[in-house]
């Protein structure tokens, strides 16, 4: 079965183009001064100002950036069966539970034994999706789903974005108990979510798209009181360009 009706990049062409894409809370991105581009379909927050400044804030303390343009597509089914569909897809990647797996930029990440959720570049979220339910219609009881407009999604990133997370969450972030590629699903600012430690100091963090505005709202405050700010595309690039592991 197919879900593409759910996918926001396969909306019916007006005058010969495709509407833009747009984050959940762009409305709230609006109010401050905030730069604009249009990538792979989306209209994406590529600043709110000077990106040394929010590429300092990366470095020195925590930068929050509303990645939902990231695709988020699930595949379900029995768990001997998903898993032969994630390996075959991912290059053989065998996933473990609370940990996660990346592969050409795309991470799988284990929601339960039979439930994964992929995140893509959105370059790579038409793609993916075609692969996921091609393999899902040839096996028996699996489907995927399309969820990438059910979920906001945000980039915490930067040495103090463990004490932002703390903030809002008593999950625990420590190296020694959220390693790299970890993957869990906990309750942050009271609202029902999944983190990813993607490397080092990088952490996605995944939840309802109604609760944007109020996730966005708690991020953004906690990185403030640390000294950090809001944070568009191209700072975030720049500073995972020249990320180092997190210390322990």
């Amino acid at each position: 079965m197919s879900f593409e009706f759910l996918a926001p990049d396969s909306a019916t062409p007006v005058n010969g183009s495709r509407p833009t894409q747009r984050s959940p809370i762009e409305w709230t991105h609006r109010r401050r001064e905030t730069r604009f581009e249009e990538r792979a379909g989306w209209r994406v927050v590529t600043g709110y100002g000077a990106t040394g400044r929010e590429l300092a804030a990366c470095r020195a303390s925590v930068g929050v950036a509303d990645v939902s343009f990231l695709g988020k597509l699930e595949l379900q089914g029995e768990p001997r069966v998903v898993a032969e569909i994630v390996a075959g897809l991912a290059g053989g990647v065998v996933l473990e539970p609370g940990r996660a797996a990346v592969c050409d930029e795309v991470w799988w990440c284990p929601v339960t034994a039979g439930r994964v959720l992929a995140v893509t570049p959105p370059e790579a979220t038409g793609r993916v999706r075609e692969e996921l339910e091609s393999a899902a219609s040839s096996a028996p009881f699996a489907s995927a789903c399309e969820l990438t407009a059910a979920f906001g999604s945000n980039a915490v990133v930067g040495p103090l974005a463990r004490e932002a997370f703390a903030r809002a969450t008593a999950l625990d972030l420590r190296p020694g108990r959220f390693p790299e590629a970890a993957f869990g699903r906990r309750k942050r600012a009271r609202t029902p979510g999944m983190v990813l430690r993607q490397h080092g100091d990088r952490y996605l963090h995944l939840f309802g798209a109604g609760f944007a505005e109020y996730v966005w709202t708690v991020f953004v405050d906690a990185a403030q009181d640390l000294g950090g700010r809001a944070v568009g595309a191209e700072a975030l690039r720049r500073a995972l360009a020249s990320e180092v592991p997190a210390g322990a």
